[in-house]
């Protein structure tokens, strides 16, 4: 999943304080002393534009800035804003257990414990960054609460692109409505995140559908067209895990890895097997 790198916030970063001030001042000298702007004929150079601030949402895709928003959602059935995900589903009802993936995948070093959302689970040591609040850096969105990274690669001219894994805990964004379930719940957050994190021309394939304690997992395979900037990652594995904590809102546990670290997919099984629910006080 796609991340802005540090290079890229500098380059966005805002003009220096004395650019508006001194603008001002010469603005003023026009209209107090009646000195034009143009002289000879020439006409005002066109006004500094200030750069757009990167978009506090999920993590902007790698195609062009055009082909990419991601409004959030407003019910759990909804679809992404791009156009409807392209998905091979398994129907609902189906049972479909997960592939446990062969491998050591990454130690388990303790638990992170999220008391927003009511869930607990395993944390992974290395190549994984410690578990840590989403409060700052490039990506904020008010539904997340924890976030393990991993940075799987860097490409593009410049190699000032990124590529992450992801495992992150969050509530969904609504209540679910009279006849929803934690199959819808779990279906519309990994159709949000293919619609909104992923590149323009993305398919997926449910390769699992199961219940999990209070609650229903789906796996997708994540099929990204070629990259023209050289991104290595061409699938990713995808799992969202809706769980009833006894909150207004389903709490979901995501987790995403590309193929490029396909040797962490054992981390998936590790996980959902560590998940569990941290009673309300």
């Amino acid at each position: 999943m796609p991340h802005t790198s540090h290079r890229m916030r500098r380059l966005m970063a805002p003009f220096p304080s004395w650019i508006p001030l001194l603008g001002a001042a010469v603005l003023l000298a026009e209209l107090v002393i009646g000195i034009p702007l143009a002289v000879d004929g020439g006409s005002a150079p066109a006004p500094l534009s200030m750069p757009s601030p990167y978009p506090s949402v999920t993590p902007a895709p790698i195609s062009p800035p055009s082909a990419e928003p991601s409004p959030t959602p407003s019910r759990a059935t909804a679809t992404p804003s791009r156009s409807e995900a392209e998905v091979t589903r398994i129907p609902e009802g189906r049972v479909v257990t997960l592939r446990r993936y062969q491998g050591r995948g990454s130690a388990v070093i303790g638990r992170v414990t999220d008391p927003k959302t009511g869930l607990s689970f395993a944390e992974l040591g290395s190549p994984w960054r410690r578990s840590r609040p989403i409060g700052d850096g490039p990506i904020k969105d008010g539904r997340y609460n924890l976030r393990q990274t991993l940075l799987t690669e860097t490409y593009g001219p410049d190699d000032d692109r990124e590529w992450w894994a992801d495992i992150d805990s969050q509530h969904l964004w609504s209540e679910l409505d009279a006849g929803e379930s934690l199959y819808d719940a779990a279906r519309a957050m990994l159709d949000y995140k293919q619609g909104s994190a992923f590149p323009a021309g993305t398919k997926g394939r449910d390769i699992a559908s199961q219940p999990v304690r209070r609650g229903w997992l789906i796996a997708r395979m994540i099929q990204m067209p070629p990259s023209p900037d050289g991104r290595k990652a061409r699938q990713e594995l995808s799992v969202a895990i809706a769980v009833d904590t006894g909150r207004p809102r389903p709490a979901v546990l995501w987790i995403t890895i590309p193929d490029t670290h396909r040797r962490l997919w054992p981390d998936v099984d590790t996980l959902v097997r560590s998940l569990k629910i941290v009673p309300r006080r």
